[in-house]
């Protein structure tokens, strides 16, 4: 991109340099900017990035925005706030590239559902998708900006406040958007369900006309949001698994060696067991059919997906036991969700669960919750981090075997004492809870 194209695109001025100079990437970190790229330097809590302005010359920046007339330098773009121009760049290179956006949000799921799209999507079109966690106000613009020549984008979207994902939608202009569920994720913040389902929807304000909203009909919120919208100038399609929808998987066989369903007489079969992954491909083949892709090669796809790494990851450890890795984050739905696939496993139970954060005065009820979840999964034997997680032992009425710790070095010496041949392992919680801590000691354990 010319520098006169992103004075135009982010309302800037040049205060010196070449307009038709040409910058290859971009970047708001000196520590990664390669060579020839805009840096973008962004005011945080903690730091301003204005103050590596001359660093990220140094390291071969091309060009530098600035909310400062002062800087001094070639190539300086002068913007009023550096994150906004950021945020117009990419819906300049949105609107310039011209091809198909799906954007996908959700409570929980939508990390390993956008993993199953961008699978689906990547079978017949060259796919720019959402990499790590690059799913808020930063990330998504800085997805958008790594546009080269592919031919789709998939993009994920994340929030904790309302206005969130407005912003993202109306940055991305998607065609297709996806809600796995509405559920209990920052509901600390949000206060109910109703509000996080009235953010959730914000997706589709920057959706085009005449787009697709792709909903999971088993979630009550979003089944009562298809039976009560008013007018609308976009497509809703529905899947589901216990609700009648129009992607409607039958046949459901759930194993420790992935998921089976059937759709429309075509079997399909998934490398993780849940049957939450069920609902996350379904999500896929209804992309996958509004971008014309056969269904052959959405079965291919899904078959052969990648799971981003600590989204329920199996290991096997010595001793023939089983971890199942859930420590990445936490939210009542996703806990139950995993409970439930720790329950379809052979072996004893053990369930390692932490504190879920970000539930404010709902924090004792749903951790209660997961505590019932336990039951029904049948867990053998429950160990929880945490002053939060105490409730977890008070739901878990049925668990015989459970203790509580505030640590994760005394729950983990605990559980090492404890464990046995066979034992299968779940270790589940926010990640600020740092649960890497007893998931890197079971790693540790010698045969």
């Amino acid at each position: 991109m010319k520098l006169d194209e992103i004075v135009r695109a982010c309302e800037g001025e040049l205060l010196n340099g070449d307009p038709q100079t040409e910058v290859r990437s971009f970047s708001t970190d000196t520590r990664t900017l390669q060579p020839g790229a805009l840096y973008i330097p962004i005011k945080g809590e903690n730091f301003d990035g204005h103050a590596f302005i001359t660093k990220a010359f140094e390291v071969g920046a091309k060009a530098s925005l600035t909310s400062s007339r002062e800087v001094q330098g070639a190539n300086l773009i002068y913007v009023a706030d550096t994150k906004v121009a950021l945020q117009k760049l990419a819906h300049a290179v949105v609107v310039k590239a011209g091809v198909p956006v799906v954007a996908v949000t959700g409570s929980v799921g939508k990390t390993s559902t956008r993993d199953m799209i961008g699978a689906v999507v990547a079978s017949q079109y060259r796919t720019l998708k959402t990499e790590g966690n690059y799913n808020n106000d930063i990330g998504l613009p800085l997805t958008i900006l790594r546009y080269r020549d592919e031919e789709a984008m998939v993009l994920e979207m994340g929030m904790n406040h309302l206005g969130e994902i407005d912003l993202l939608s109306r940055i991305a202009n998607p065609d297709i958007a996806v809600i796995t569920n509405v559920g209990t994720a920052h509901i600390g913040n949000l206060g109910s369900r109703d509000k996080i389902l009235e953010a959730k929807m914000e997706i589709v304000n920057g959706l085009k006309d005449n787009g697709v909203l792709i909903v999971n009909q088993d979630n009550d919120k979003l089944a009562w949001m298809v039976e009560h919208h008013g007018k609308i100038a976009y497509q809703i399609k529905t899947f589901g698994i216990h609700q009648p929808a129009l992607i409607q998987a039958t046949e459901i066989q759930l194993g420790n060696d992935g998921s089976h369903f059937v759709y429309a007489g075509v079997r399909f079969d998934i490398p993780v067991p849940g049957e939450h992954f069920i609902l996350n491909a379904l999500s896929a083949i209804a992309v996958g059919e509004c971008l014309g892709i056969p269904l052959e090669k959405i079965q291919q796809a899904l078959a052969h997906f990648e799971l981003t790494k600590k989204r329920m990851d199996f290991e096997a450890l010595p001793g023939q036991m089983t971890l199942i890795d859930g420590s990445y984050n936490a939210n009542l739905d996703s806990m139950v969700s995993s409970l439930a696939v720790l329950g379809q496993q052979s072996g004893r139970k053990i369930a390692v669960l932490a504190d879920m954060l970000e539930l404010g005065e709902y924090s004792q009820a749903l951790h209660y919750q997961a505590g019932q979840a336990c039951n029904e999964a049948k867990v053998d034997l429950l160990i929880t981090v945490g002053k939060e997680a105490q409730a977890i032992l008070e739901g878990a009425s049925e668990v015989k075997h459970k203790k509580g710790f505030m640590d994760n070095a005394s729950a983990s010496a605990f559980l090492r004492e404890n464990l046995a041949p066979g034992d299968v392992i779940l270790v589940k919680g926010s990640n600020a809870m740092h649960l890497k801590e007893i998931i890197n000691d079971l790693k540790e354990i010698k045969a």
